[in-house]
């Protein structure tokens, strides 16, 4: 374990004694081992102290450890979806950078995305929680919630499988506590450091679930959309090696990007003489390569462009999208949006197209019409109504979902918008 020696004083947490010196490393260590634990701590703290020698004088706004927990979604447009209870293992940006994603667009405003890097969450905060809410009977926020083992979302904000978690480890470590505490949860990302052996070891098949975000198949599109993202072939081996390991996956193909002008499938007055350029960033022939490398389900959202992601997407592509959006669609919460016709044509044809490979199929609660009507809208087309996320039934922990939360028990937890 590495040690920093930054003149500190020696501290001692339950009779043993702090092996870190340094000025964030020995308040983090003592924090986490201020609840007595049978949790067997290796963690490297000194990785917050070379993080705050980095930047000297210059400390970023914010501090260089990311001070969120978990936290329990209630923003109107995101109530009724059943993974709710999130965590970011690392805060205020993503080096994937991806020019369509709404946390980019809601820190950017604010000048919290990547400046000048994505922090590591104070994992010394988490081992807390868990120890004082699994090894004792002191009160905690989040004692009931855990009690009921709803599972536990990691990535929102930002993604947890970096690959600059190779260097922090704060996910690895956080993929520890979960199985050491046999507690259930669902996995977003887009990267393939998911299926890197040493974080197959720490996780567990039982009680994981890994959605892989995949809008396309189009390497060059990809590298101009998300540029700090892997590929999506390393994605896609990414997925297969997972299922050989025995995990549930799942293909997130969300945003979906339409290849069409909105009304192009459905509008009977759609002028189909003028001419059209396609944007080929999702492609139909997706499903059959999903199902090549053993994915079981696939979860489609319908893309969602705030302004600022408009403008980023215009960026990275060098063109404006907003000619595929309909002349009178319905700017919802200052979002462009598809039409309710045009997205049920793609999610229904999809749905046949996964029927046809053997591909499990589920919409995500973010819709493309009003609040909430997507939702019920899209339901009955999902092979799984215990579970939009098609984990309940299919991964042995997963026995609850949020949808059976009762607010009222869990205001505490409750953010409406995620903060930095």
């Amino acid at each position: 374990m590495h040690s920093e020696t930054h003149g500190a004083p020696e501290a001692r947490s339950h009779g043993r004694r702090n092996p870190f010196a340094g000025p964030l490393s020995a308040p983090l260590w003592a924090k986490a081992h201020s609840v007595p634990s049978t949790y067997p701590d290796t963690f490297d703290y000194g990785i917050y102290d070379r993080l705050y020698e980095r930047f000297g004088d210059q400390q970023p706004r914010g501090g260089v450890v990311y001070k969120g927990t978990m936290k329990l979604l209630e923003a109107q447009d995101c109530a009724q979806c059943f993974h709710r209870f999130e965590i970011d293992t690392y805060g205020r940006g993503c080096v994937h950078n991806c020019a369509y994603c709404y946390a980019k667009g809601a820190l950017s405003i604010r000048r919290y995305w990547n400046e000048p890097i994505p922090f590591p969450i104070d994992i010394a905060a988490i081992r807390n929680i868990f120890a004082t809410v699994f090894e004792t009977l002191k009160p905690s926020k989040f004692r009931r919630i855990l009690e009921r083992r709803v599972p536990l979302r990691l990535g929102s904000m930002s993604d947890a499988f970096m690959w600059m978690d190779k260097k922090y480890r704060v996910t690895l470590e956080l993929l520890k506590m979960l199985r050491f505490y046999h507690y259930p949860y669902l996995i977003f990302t887009r990267s393939d450091l998911v299926a890197d052996e040493e974080y197959l070891r720490a996780m567990d098949p039982h009680l994981a679930s890994v959605q892989m975000s995949l809008s396309s198949i189009n390497r060059e599109l990809t590298r101009q959309i998300e540029p700090g993202a892997p590929a999506p072939s390393k994605r896609l081996q990414a997925l297969q090696t997972l299922a050989e390991h025995g995990f549930w996956t799942t293909v997130r193909i969300n945003p979906l990007f339409p290849i069409y002008p909105d009304g192009y499938y459905t509008d009977p007055h759609f002028d189909h003489t003028k001419p059209i350029k396609p944007f080929h960033f999702f492609s139909w022939e997706m499903l059959e390569v999903i199902a090549q490398h053993k994915v079981p389900t696939v979860v489609v959202g319908m893309v969602r462009l705030y302004q600022s992601n408009h403008r980023f997407m215009r960026q990275a592509l060098g063109y404006d999208l907003r000619s595929h959006f309909a002349d009178d669609v319905r700017e919802e919460r200052a979002a462009l949006h598809f039409s309710a016709a045009e997205t049920s044509y793609y999610y229904i044809r999809i749905r046949e197209l996964c029927a046809k490979y053997g591909l499990r199929f589920s919409t995500c609660y973010i819709g493309n019409d009003a609040m909430g009507e997507s939702f019920q809208r899209y339901q009955p087309l999902w092979s799984n109504r215990a579970d939009c996320c098609d984990a309940v039934g299919n991964v042995s922990a997963f026995q609850t979902t949020c949808a059976s939360l009762q607010r009222s028990s869990f205001i505490q937890l409750a953010q409406v918008a995620p903060g930095t």
